[in-house]
């Protein structure tokens, strides 16, 4: 029977269903549970897995320029955040930058 055919109620009904299965979370806390037991248990597996991960990712260009976009504020963020740091401690003496002139 073709979803067209049912009645107003059924199709309801059925729209109802697919939404709740949609929405519908596999990821479990017993699931997570038994990923950190499994990562704390083989530590060098899983860090081996993640590093050959990493290394396939940075090699898409799609990807690194994703990666590059998401970490620029954050990072100048950070950079601002220490150079108030710096410029708040009394004994702090900027460096000369560039070429020592003769």
């Amino acid at each position: 029977m073709n979803i067209i055919e049912l009645p107003i109620e059924e199709i309801e009904k059925v729209e109802e269903i697919e939404k709740v299965a949609k929405e519908k979370k596999t990821y479990t806390q017993a699931h997570k549970l038994a990923q950190q037991r499994y990562r704390q248990k083989n530590p060098e597996a899983y860090c081996e897995r993640q590093r050959k991960l990493y290394e396939k990712l940075k090699s898409d260009e799609e990807w690194k320029q994703k990666f590059n976009e998401r970490a620029k504020a954050p990072n100048a963020k950070y950079r601002e955040k220490k150079k108030e740091e710096k410029m708040a401690d009394p004994n702090f003496v900027a460096k000369k930058r560039g070429r020592p002139r003769k």
